[in-house]
């Protein structure tokens, strides 16, 4: 590099256009990792935001926020019992405001949001959601706030994608990428942020939407907890594996978690059915779910809220015996009243908790019964939040991941990759195979399929050119006037015909060996168009064409024995159209 910069030295440009032509041929790698960056980086600020904004609701509720659990205790009974009801109404009229005042408006859940079709995602409808989704969650109500985070994400990278002028499938991945954000700041865990999109709703780990949706998690949680400051979700402690033969154990635990499993996501489904049944006004609705929290939190405070300050009371042993298993049923009634009444938010989160109470109950048994072969009840807890997560969204590699991340104790890992894929495969037997996200990613599938978004040709890629030059332009003019960007191609125009085109990062090179002047035309050294692209192109023909000519850009014209330059298509935009061909629900 030092060496290039030197021989850029010796052309009489500017500072601006050297640095250009360091980056020269990097297009594809430039813009996506900026883009992707800045998606990661608006989403871990739209999640802090809305953390805090729960904090604010919950000093206006309960007059504290330190947790919802703990304030939920402090309250008399019938405070503790009126809370959730008026936050579940307030949020509930919020989203009735939402429908009468917008017309079509988009899917609240991010994984509809991820898989909508043009990648546009209304930012009113979406602001509006999430603020019901704050007063859901700082009443009391037993949801995830992870939905509502991921969703404001994936929103910005929309907003993001749109402002880049990215085409369709480029613009669908900036809205992976906000999900991943969302999901990396909002449990401190980058890999799992990126792998959750990639093998729940995108169904591909190749590196053209890896790549970016890595990037974009990274970004994220260094922005919420390295520069922001924000602790991590939940307290865990070291533990330490008995023995070799514990391991038969945990195989046991991922069978039950994978039976469990799909009676709950069953009982999600009936709840929200007997609700729909009511034909209530949202606010009604809501408000009902709201009291059913309530009643059930006059006896059982711990109910309220997510549920982190309870896992880390559950790692911690201060939560035992049949207390526990009363916190457990009394935590799925409250969460089964908050989503069947149409609350906006997540399911994650309680998912943890309920794996969580499940482990720590087994491992009590089987601690009481075998202590010298067996851990403590806190390492069937740890095991048991991956296993349920993995049986819920059938997705046991970010399940492995995610549990591993926010222990950082290698000594898990032998159980919890046994326990997760156990209860994967377990949970698989039931409901056709079907995962919570199930419904979700279908719907949001067939909004898509009136108008087959997923494209055909190459024609809604097609993207302005980005460096275009006069047949007389010499070498100094067009190093000068190339764009405040990386460039692999400069087409020689002449009027509006393409006559050829031009390798500036192999001319540089011969400028710099002394090859060719600096002022040599650009028509002398020009390279013939042998190959172009047609608007009605298919992508496979596109692809065959970008293979034979190994390049990551080709200019695109009419065809019909017309050179007009129509603009260009990049190779990693291809690619990602070809992937969404490729991708079925689940």
């Amino acid at each position: 590099m030092h060496a290039h910069v030197q021989g850029l030295a010796r052309l009489p440009l500017s500072l601006l256009t050297r640095l250009r032509l360091v980056l020269l041929g990097h297009e594809d790698l430039a813009a996506i990792v900026f883009w992707a960056a800045l998606v990661g980086f608006c989403g871990a600020l739209a999640s802090v935001l809305f953390r805090d904004g729960i904090h604010l609701f919950e000093i206006l509720f309960t007059g504290q926020s330190i947790s919802l659990v703990h304030a939920a205790s402090d309250l008399v009974w019938w405070h503790r019992a009126l809370v959730p009801p008026i936050g579940g109404a307030l949020a509930g009229l919020v989203l009735h405001l939402v429908g009468r005042t917008l017309s079509g408006p988009r899917p609240v859940d991010y994984m509809e949001a991820i898989l909508v079709g043009d990648g546009r995602i209304g930012m009113r409808a979406t602001v509006l959601n999430s603020l019901s989704s704050l007063l859901s969650i700082a009443s009391g109500g037993s949801i995830g706030r992870e939905g509502p985070m991921v969703q404001l994400a994936a929103m910005l990278g929309s907003k993001l994608g749109l402002l880049a002028r990215s085409p369709v499938p480029r613009l669908r991945l900036m809205v992976a990428c906000g999900g991943a954000a969302g999901i990396a700041s909002a449990y401190n865990a980058p890999i799992s942020g990126a792998l959750f999109v990639s093998e729940i709703v995108l169904g591909s780990t190749a590196m053209e939407s890896f790549g970016p949706l890595v990037v974009a998690s990274v970004t994220a949680s260094a922005t919420a907890h390295r520069f922001l400051g924000v602790g991590p979700v939940y307290v865990v402690p070291h533990v330490q594996f008995a023995s070799n033969w514990e391991l038969i154990f945990y195989v046991i635990l991922g069978v039950l978690l994978g039976h469990l499993a799909p009676p709950f996501l069953g009982l999600l489904e009936y709840m929200k059915a007997r609700f729909a049944r009511l034909q209530l006004p949202l606010y009604w609705q809501l408000g009902l779910g709201g009291l059913v929290v309530g009643i059930i939190s006059i006896f059982v405070p711990q109910v309220w809220g997510n549920g982190y300050s309870v896992v880390g009371n559950i790692l911690s042993s201060e939560v035992v015996g049949i207390w526990l298993l009363a916190v457990l049923a009394a935590k799925v009634l409250a969460t089964s009243a908050t989503v069947g009444s149409g609350a906006v938010g997540g399911v994650f989160t309680p998912s943890l908790f309920i794996g969580c109470a499940v482990g720590a109950l087994t491992g009590e048994v089987l601690h009481g019964m075998m202590p010298a072969i067996t851990s403590v009840p806190a390492a069937y807890a740890l095991v048991g939040m991956g296993g349920f997560l993995a049986a819920t969204t059938h997705a046991p590699l970010t399940s492995m991941l995610m549990l591993f991340e926010m222990t950082l104790d290698y000594d898990i890992v032998l159980p919890l990759m046994l326990a997760c894929v156990t209860a994967h495969y377990t949970a698989k037997v039931y409901r056709r195979g079907e995962s919570v996200y199930h419904t979700s990613i279908s719907r949001g599938i067939s909004m898509g399929a009136d108008d087959d978004w997923r494209l055909k040709t190459v024609e809604l890629l097609v993207k302005p050119a980005v460096a275009v030059v006069a047949p007389t332009t010499t070498l100094q003019q067009m190093f000068a006037k190339l764009p405040n960007k990386p460039v692999s191609r400069v087409y020689v125009v002449d009027g509006d015909e393409i006559t050829a085109w031009l390798d500036p990062r192999d001319l540089l090179e011969r400028v710099k060996k002394r090859q060719i002047e600096a002022h040599t035309p650009v028509e002398s050294v020009a390279r013939p168009l042998n190959f172009t692209l047609a608007p009605d192109m298919s992508l496979c023909a596109a692809l065959d064409g970008f293979l034979r000519e190994q390049t990551t850009v080709l200019p695109v014209t009419p065809g019909q024995w017309r050179n007009t330059l129509l603009g260009e298509v990049s190779r990693n935009d291809v690619l990602l159209a070809i992937q969404d061909r490729l991708t079925f629900p689940k």
